[in-house]
């Protein structure tokens, strides 16, 4: 359910014409959908039509809340960089599309992925569905920006994500958050990945601590 008045913004009047009117005020809080038990995640964000960008703000904004850095802008960014890299993997190759999702909603609601858009048992859910933290949504938001051109990326390390302009640092995992059950992901020893460790984004560095990436050992074919 939508709760429209939590909008406070000189563009309110856009509302009255305009479908796509929650992005154009996206700079405020969301609309709030309320969450369902009789029904999933991904159809009630279906049935409000909700635009791909706030989609991945949305993302961004709970899963950040969940790694228990949620006061850090930086995590922000690293998340959705680490989307955005599944999204445009997927793009160029079908079989990494299988993997991880297709499109943009295909990666959000991936079955085993992002439990706060697949599962209304995680305490995040309600995050995903009605963020409402001011600051923390504007950096979900700016983190969303700021993958939009995907050469900035600072993943792109080795010669092949040079080349092709697609990073291969599709895992990533929060080591503290309260869901996590250990320091290490489930698959730190998988040889078909490698850990990044530290990372810089905008030339600040992203401590593993907060959010541990990891790379395909190897290109897709």
């Amino acid at each position: 359910m939508y709760h429209p008045y939590r909008i406070y913004s000189p563009c309110l009047m856009v509302l009255l014409s305009l479908a796509t009117a929650s992005w154009c005020l996206a700079d405020e809080l969301p609309l709030c959908i309320e969450r369902s038990q009789s029904s999933s995640i991904e159809s009630q964000i279906k049935a409000h039509s909700i635009p791909q960008e706030e989609l991945l703000s949305r993302l961004v904004y709970a899963e950040s809340q969940s790694t228990g850095f949620p006061e850090d802008p930086l995590v922000y960014e690293g998340i959705a960089w680490g989307v955005m890299n599944r999204v445009r993997l997927g793009e160029k190759f079908p079989s990494q599309a299988r993997i991880y999702g297709a499109g943009m909603a295909g990666v959000i609601f991936k079955k085993g992925q992002f439990n706060p858009a697949i599962s209304l048992k995680s305490p995040y859910s309600k995050e995903f569905l009605c963020p409402s933290h001011g600051a923390r949504w504007q950096w979900a938001l700016e983190a969303f920006r700021g993958t939009q051109d995907p050469h900035q990326n600072p993943f792109l390390q080795t010669s092949w994500e040079q080349q092709h302009g697609i990073s291969l640092a599709v895992n990533f995992y929060y080591p503290t958050s309260i869901q996590a059950r250990s320091t290490e992901a489930p698959w730190e020893h998988d040889k078909s990945l490698i850990f990044l460790g530290e990372v810089s984004i905008k030339n600040t560095v992203l401590s593993a601590r907060k959010i541990r990436f990891y790379r395909l050992a190897h290109p897709p074919k």
